[in-house]
């Protein structure tokens, strides 16, 4: 089975996690302290519930058995039988004493067989010399008080001393017992001290690990997305966020480079599409039509129907300029006919202008000759009167030949 790296964990679970390891940590730490303090009580309860007590129990049997021996030793010094029997009441009710601690101690505070041991001994040792006591006490009712001594202090005091013994040793038995408690109880409480130091510590140190790696894990592709919106949002299309995670960021950044590539593809195609419709190709098709999802789509609705205006309008105008070259070719049409009419009418009128000039130069014409007939006639007949009147008639030839001369010249100009 392929393991996910950490990288590719959702947030949300690297979040459990550490929130997992912290209350993990947490337990831990508690369970650690509530067994360590239980064991701490358990050492405590154990000095005070059986050490404690057995030490004052083996304490107690020591000064019992101590008061039981003064009394005797009372008993065998004295010789009032009243004060014997006093003695002999209290010895009984020491001796009582002595058996229910014996008893208690057995039942409620033997922690070993050595306890048990010392116990049995000290028991056997009392024991004997009780068995020597009940010797001693008829003798020494029996006032005598010599051999009563003699006993006291030759074997009932070994007895005794040997009992007394077997007492102290149970004692300090048990002081050790309790003080090794005591020390168990300190290391113990030492333990749960470093213990506690020591997964703190880790703990504190995992969860301070995880919180770094999370914070960067998503401060750093964050920055970058911001990054990269900022320069999209002033219009830099050029971006790529190279984060590639299975996680949320990891999504979310695979989402805004599929957005920018998106907008790549429609701000690109849109180009291609408006410039070829500037070339009025109005039957030109999107390129990336599948990019155009969601609200992108009424952008290439809003494209075809501008087309679609653009193509009815180009048809329209089209039909029209037919329409004003069809009238401009009539217009033209009709004007060169007038035109052709006014110049065949100008033609006629000149035509008719150049017969009338005709017509009166050959008037004219006709008139300067009959001017000059009747001159010449004249001069001719003033000639032959007197030779004045023959250069006279000289003159006005010529200035009849001069008028003729214009007169042609007029008629030829027009």
């Amino acid at each position: 089975m392929k393991v996910k790296s950490i990288r590719n964990i959702r947030i949300k679970t690297k979040l459990l996690f550490l929130g997992g390891v912290s209350i993990l940590g947490l337990v831990f730490i508690g369970a650690e302290s509530i067994i360590t303090a239980r064991q701490i009580n358990q050492a405590s309860t154990e000095i005070s519930q059986s050490w404690v007590p057995a030490i004052i129990i083996a304490e107690e049997l020591n000064t019992e058995t101590s008061d039981y021996r003064i009394k005797e030793f009372y008993h065998a010094i004295t010789h009032d039988q009243e004060t014997m029997d006093h003695l002999e009441k209290e010895m009984m009710a020491v001796r009582d004493e002595i058996d229910a601690a014996f008893t208690e101690y057995e039942q409620n505070y033997i922690t070993d067989e050595t306890d048990r041991e010392l116990m049995e001994n000290a028991r056997a040792y009392w024991d004997r010399y009780l068995e020597y006591s009940d010797r001693l006490l008829p003798i020494s009712r029996g006032n005598d008080n010599e051999e009563s001594l003699k006993m006291i202090i030759g074997e009932s005091r070994l007895l005794f001393d040997e009992a007394s013994g077997n007492f102290l040793k149970m004692a300090e038995f048990n002081r050790l017992g309790a003080e090794a408690a005591s020390v168990r109880g300190d290391q113990l409480y030492a333990r749960l001290a470093r213990v506690k130091i020591v997964s703190i510590c880790l703990i504190a140190l995992m969860i301070t690990l995880l919180v770094i790696y999370i914070i960067i894990a998503i401060d750093k592709p964050v920055k970058a997305i911001v990054e990269g919106t900022r320069r999209v949002s002033n219009g830099d299309l050029d971006v790529y966020l190279p984060y590639d995670s299975e996680d949320e960021i990891g999504i979310l950044t695979d989402s805004v480079n599929q957005l920018i590539e998106r907008l790549k593809n429609i701000i690109d195609d849109e180009k291609y599409l408006f410039r070829e419709i500037g070339s009025e190709n109005f039957e030109v098709k999107s390129t990336c039509e599948q990019a155009y999802r969601g609200d992108f789509a009424p952008i290439l609705y809003s494209i075809a129907s501008l087309m679609s205006r653009l193509d009815i309008a180009k048809q329209k105008k089209e039909e029209l300029k037919k329409r004003l070259e069809e009238r401009v070719a009539a217009e033209m049409l009709a004007e060169k006919k007038a035109a052709e009419e006014a110049k065949l009418a100008e033609e006629a009128k000149l035509a008719e202008e150049k017969k009338l000039a005709e017509e009166k130069k050959l008037a004219e014409e006709k008139k300067l000759a009959e001017e000059k007939t009747q001159a010449e006639k004249k001069t001719l007949a003033e000639k032959m009167k007197t030779p004045d009147a023959e250069q006279a008639g000289e003159e006005t030839k010529k200035n009849g030949s001069r008028t003729m001369d214009a007169t042609d010249e007029e008629g030829r100009l027009s």
